[in-house]
This record gives structure tokens, sequence and C-alpha cells, in this order.
């Protein structure tokens, strides 16, 4: 009997009883219960596992040998024995206030202390409460804590005005995990962020963060070959169904829902709900991960620090730069990276730092993220979004660049006039963001010998090449895309070349000349 594919909400132990499907990953988790280090922090973007391993982790340290028959782990040295195990959900405690997650915390504790077998007081302060738990559950030998969605209250709370509240609750939690080095065995945190200014990451000196270590890179998601191994199968299945090329299908499914890298010299990965899911479905190409559950604080952060999205994809990234994540001063880089939006694309050691190079990961994510983006910056819904980029779609493949104009135009009035920008950056963005929605393979900033091109769109049979002022005129641009040979380096392509100069108005604040001209 064919098992069927775990999606999600499903413990290590429903899973193996219920015969469900496992891929096989337990060699990392021989490796990080059997490393000396002993305290250890993960992160990895949502629906990637997290829960899972924090489950395989429970079981492992509970002793429950039997339930890892057949498994890797299984016949790996390792002496089974059983720990009293705090394991503690954070998503689970109410977060709308500091008070009630503190309230929400003793209750998780209080839960815990019942599953070990202690008795806790009537201790109403979360912090000191913890600090009880893990005296007297010490007395049943070392400690392993296990803390899953550790940042979910800050994640949840990113812009209210209690959010200093929120994360000194915390801060008094998590300091117990310092205070009681000497009573624990094994310490696992996981969450979406790393937040710099919670106790565990200035005040934890013991800490291990592997988010970004190689060796454990493929421990969340499925690598190609894990896909071929597991998946290969069915997803012949699926193209003879659909009466497609197996090869060919095989590289769409990569394109969609691949591409995940978590360190530079590492396989990329699936995200495993997504690709769980399409297979179920199917295989219907579509978005999985975002419909499961966008989360909202990635836009608001954006959009209330005006963060260029396109800038940040199209330059280098500092190693340390993606090493800070202060909820008090969101960067881009390292928020988007974090939560899996972008991914390493690629990397250089140049001048004693890594530099990074980010991208989105694949399909399902871009096309995805771009319309909600796109939604943002207009302020549009995004059945709106989509109506305009399937105009934008039908114009690209008529070469009508008079209705790409207008579809352009109308975006940009669909704006807020309070919320339009006087910057020419801000039309940039969108109009680069409703090309790359339409697979048009824009790219902005491109350099060139003789100078920066704001825009150029390769199409598989025609070229563009845009240049945008602000209260200037249309012809200054077309003059300066001319006079500095910007379509030169696309000349022997064979293909048809358009130039076009763009002027945008402070006063009307939209697109107020196009001129263009064909090479």
């Amino acid at each position: 009997m064919r098992q069927t594919i775990t999606t999600s909400g499903y413990t290590f132990e429903n899973i193996i009883e219920k015969n469900l499907f496992y891929a096989d990953k337990t060699d990392y988790f021989h490796k990080i219960v059997t490393d000396d280090s002993g305290v250890f922090f993960l992160s990895r973007p949502r629906r990637f596992g997290k829960s899972l391993s924090v489950s395989i982790l429970k079981n492992i340290f509970k002793g429950n040998k039997e339930l890892f028959k057949n498994l890797k782990i299984y016949d790996m040295p390792y002496d089974w024995k059983a720990y009293p195990v705090i394991n503690l959900n954070i998503s689970k405690a109410p977060c709308e206030s500091a008070h009630l997650l503190n309230k929400g915390l003793c209750g998780l504790l209080h839960d815990s202390a019942n599953e070990i077998g202690v008795e806790l007081s009537v201790e109403k302060h979360s912090g000191l409460l913890f600090g009880e738990l893990i005296t007297k559950a010490s007395k049943f030998g070392k400690l392993v804590i296990l803390i899953d969605e550790y940042d979910k209250p800050l994640v949840e709370n990113i812009y209210a005005p209690h959010i200093e509240e929120i994360r000194q609750v915390l801060e008094n939690f998590y300091i117990n995990i310092k205070a009681s080095d000497e009573h624990l065995r094994f310490v696992f945190m996981t969450g979406v962020t790393k937040f710099s200014k919670v106790s565990i990451f200035s005040k934890l000196n013991n800490l291990r963060d592997i988010t970004m270590n190689e060796s454990y890179a493929t421990m969340y998601g499925y690598t190609q070959k894990e896909v071929e191994h597991y998946f290969g199968d069915r997803i012949d299945e699926l193209a003879d169904k659909n009466k497609i090329d197996r090869k060919e299908y095989r590289e769409t499914i990569r394109q969609w829902y691949n591409g995940f890298r978590f360190h530079e010299d590492a396989a990329t990965v699936y995200n495993p709900v997504s690709l769980g899911m399409f297979i179920n479905e199917g295989g219907r190409f579509t978005n999985y991960w975002f419909s499961t559950g966008s989360p909202s604080f990635i836009f608001d952060v954006l959009k209330k620090q005006k963060i260029d999205f396109f800038k940040t994809i199209n330059e280098q990234i500092p190693d340390f730069v993606l090493d800070s994540f202060d909820v008090t001063n969101m960067l881009a880089a390292p928020l988007l990276l974090q939560t899996g939006y972008l991914t390493i694309e690629s990397a250089q050691f140049v001048f004693n730092k890594t530099l990074y190079k980010l991208n989105f990961p694949n399909l399902e994510i871009e096309i995805a993220f771009e319309h909600h983006l796109l939604g943002m910056l207009t302020e549009r819904n995004l059945q709106d979004v989509s109506t305009e980029i399937t105009r934008l779609q039908m114009a690209m493949i008529a070469n009508d660049t008079a209705e790409m104009q207008k579809v352009l135009k109308s975006h940009i009035a669909a704006i807020p006039y309070t919320h339009r920008s006087d910057f020419e950056e801000n039309y940039q963005n969108i109009i680069f963001s409703i090309f790359r929605l339409i697979g048009a393979g824009i790219h902005n900033e491109v350099h060139v010998n003789s100078g920066r091109v704001d825009a150029i769109i390769v199409n598989h049979d025609h070229i563009y090449i845009f240049e945008f002022k602000m209260n200037q005129s249309a012809d200054v641009a077309l003059a300066q895309i001319k006079d500095k040979g910007y379509a030169t380096p696309y000349l022997s392509d064979g293909k048809p070349i358009t130039l076009i100069g763009i002027n945008f108005s402070k006063e009307e604040r939209n697109i107020v000349e196009w001129k263009e001209e064909e090479l």
C-alpha cells in the first residue's frame, strides 16, 4: 500500500504509528544529539518541518528507540537513555499582550510539569516558574529543553506598541536556559527568525547557531537526490497522466518548488509541504506555500520601512548584515532570507568577508511574492493585479508598446495620491515588479561599459531597453540610451531592440512622457 505523503500537523509518533510517509533524515538527528555542544538554535522558513524535528528529538531523548526501527539512526551508536524533556511550543501561548503571553507561558510550563511528573507552585511570573520547573525536573536527571517557535510572539507583534513588553517577557523567560547550564543535557530552539536583541542570543554564550551551517543545510526539505529516490515513481506517473515528457516535467517541478539554499556550498532543497501538496493534488502547478498562510508582517515591514526590495536582490550582501536581525531596526536582507522569500544564489569571499547574492528560491515564491508586493506598492487587491498582469502579457506577446504604457500608467494611477512617492526609484520598482510578474526577464540597474541602464527586458524574441527620468524629458532619457550605447552589448543577439525613454512627473505622480525608437 502506498504511503500517504504528510504535509503538516503530525508528530513523529503519529507518522510511524499510522505508517505515513517520512523521508529519513535521522542521520542528522544522530549528529546533533551526539554533538558535545549541547545548545543549538536553528531557524527555517515556515512549513519546513521544524515542529516535526522537535517531535523527533523528543522521542530520541525519551528513549523511544523502537519508533525509529528501519530508519538510519536505529543502527547508529547511541545509548537511547531516557531524559526528562521540557517541550514548549511557544506559538500555543496567546500574545496579544505581555500579560496574556506571560499567562500562556505559565500554562505551557504547568502542562510540561504534568508530563514530567512534578508539581509547580502558583507562581504567576513565567520566568520564575520556568526556573522552578527546571530545578524540580532536574531531580530526574540531566534535562532536555526543546522550544519550538520561540519567536512567534515577536513576529505577531512586530509593530505593536507593546513589542518591548513582549520582548522583555521572553528575555526573562529564556534567560533561565543560561542560568541552568549545569542541569542541561541538550537544548534545541527553533523559529522562523533570529532576533538579535533577545536574551537567547545576547546572553547565551554557549549557544550554537546552525542555521547557515553547511553540515545541517539539508536537514530540512528534500534535496533533488531525495526527491528522485522517494518520489521518482509518483512523478513519472503524473508526467504520463498529464502527457508530458518525464524529463521536462521533472525540470518544471524543480523550477517551481526547488531552490532553497541554506549555505552557499550546500545543495538546494524543496519545501516539503509544497512538494507534498503538489503530488497529493495530482501534479497541479500552483502556489501551495503562500496559500497555507502568508505572514503579513513581512509586507508590513517592507511597507512601513520603505525598503527597496529590488535593490536587495541586485546587491551583494556582506555576511555580517545577514546575521543582523534587530526587532527595533529591521533590515530587508536578513528578514527576507530567514523567512524564505529570498535564498542564497551565490557567494564570494572578498576582502576578508563573504558577499552573498540573494534571489527568489523558485517560481512558486517569486510569483506569489511579487503579486503581493505589487499589491502592496499600489494598494490594489490581488484580482486587480492579476487582471493588469494578463493585459501586460498580451501586450508583450503582440509587441504593443502603446498598451504596455496604458497598463503601467493605470497601475501607478491606482496608488493613493497621498502614498505616491516623489522619487524615481519607487516608480522604477513598480515597473520592475509588474514586468517580473509576467516572466518578462527584466533586469534593473544593469551595469554596462558605458554606464548603468535603468532596466532591460530580454525576451526570446525581443529586447526592450528603458531609461527613466523624473521631471526632465523622455527625449533626454532616449538620448541617453543612444549616446551611451546601452544597446551595444545586445546587437549580436539578432533580436529586434526597442529603446524606451520614460519621464515621470512629481506633480502628476505618473508617467507623463513615453518616447521609443526601434533599432
